[in-house]
């Protein structure tokens, strides 16, 4: 049993001298258990921190009334603790003993709080005030055990993030209805070709998650499901843009080909190239398409420094009386 004793004239803090499992504080609020056959008035108990034994008062004192509040089993390791004991004695306004006792000592199915004093309504009113403290305490429990629970699963989440079991891409608007595809086909086919756990579609906020126990097949879904357009800008060069499309669309479809992106379209009107697909499919295109762009930039110098060598060797032919090689050097864009 765990208990204090009252305030001021109506006694000392401390233990009930009917055996050795009464607990007592003493004045500091630490919580002490006394040794067996411990009747003295003063005496030296062995607390839980037994580098710093503690001094606790017994209070041998008779009360005409007595209550016992029961303690909740989520409190009770609190209303033993050097906290609970202070607020409990603090609530008990006007008792002359505030006392912590076990079910096996109080003969009662639960620990329970016991108020002694002299008035019966004095005792009464305590009896109140506890009840609405334990009753706040078990809140507070609540709130600090719904706390743990959230932070417990944001670090869980936050882990399987870091390990890839997680993911989270945006959609950009204009893609989504493709992104899922005819009633959803798209992430369905995605659902039972990756051995993933869920695939969340979250519409409101433009994203989709992916939860699984493999990275690998977590990677696997979302490059299947992450849809992207692409711009690439400043074409404004027609012969550019007829040289990137090829003789028939050959050069732009095999770039499609090569990329695997879903669609690659040359816009004439606004100089742009819009690409279609995956992540890693536009990637890819644009990759390859910058590339095109830069070889028919590097061709066309090329060409530029072979006419003006065509010109001198002209010039020194004509000089030298020899024939013209012509057009035997070559040129133009194979």
């Amino acid at each position: 049993m765990s208990g204090r004793g009252g305030r001021g004239g109506r006694g000392g803090r401390g233990e009930r001298s009917d055996g050795p499992a009464i607990h007592a504080v003493d004045r500091g609020g630490r919580f002490a258990k006394p040794t067996a056959n411990n009747t003295s008035e003063n005496t030296t108990a062995t607390t839980t921190k037994p580098t710093k034994p503690q001094k606790t008062r017994n209070d041998q004192t008779t009360y005409p009334h007595t209550r016992k509040v029961p303690v909740p089993p989520t409190l009770v390791v609190w209303a033993r603790s050097d906290e609970g004991l202070e607020l409990l004695e603090r609530s008990a306004i006007g008792m002359g003993r505030v006392l912590v006792v076990d079910p096996n000592y109080a003969n009662t199915k639960s620990t329970v709080v016991e108020l002694s004093g002299e008035y019966e309504e004095e005792v009464e009113r305590a009896a109140l005030l506890i009840e609405s403290v334990l009753e706040n305490q078990v809140r507070v429990a609540h709130r600090m055990g719904v706390r743990s629970k959230l932070d417990a699963e944001k670090n869980k989440i936050a882990t399987e993030i870091e390990l890839g079991l997680r993911c989270e891409f945006s959609v950009q608007q204009s893609l989504f209805g493709m992104v899922m595809g005819h009633k959803g086909s798209r992430v369905r086919a995605a659902q039972e070709q990756c051995a993933v756990q869920a695939i969340v579609v979250d519409k409101e906020a433009l994203c989709i998650r992916i939860v699984g126990s493999d990275a690998k097949e977590v990677r696997k879904a979302r490059a299947m499901l992450e849809l992207r357009r692409e711009v690439i800008r400043d074409l404004h060069d027609d012969k550019t843009r007829r040289i990137l499309i090829g003789k028939g669309g050959k050069t732009i479809d095999d770039i499609t080909r090569r990329s695997g992106a879903m669609s690659i379209d040359v816009d004439h009107d606004k100089g742009v190239v819009n690409i279609l697909g995956t992540a890693s499919a536009t990637a890819a295109a644009r990759i390859l398409i910058e590339s095109h762009i830069s070889t028919i930039a590097d061709m066309d110098a090329a060409q530029t420094d072979l006419e003006t060598l065509r010109d001198e060797m002209h010039s020194l032919n004509a000089a030298w009386g020899e024939e013209s090689y012509g057009d035997s050097y070559g040129g133009g864009y194979q």
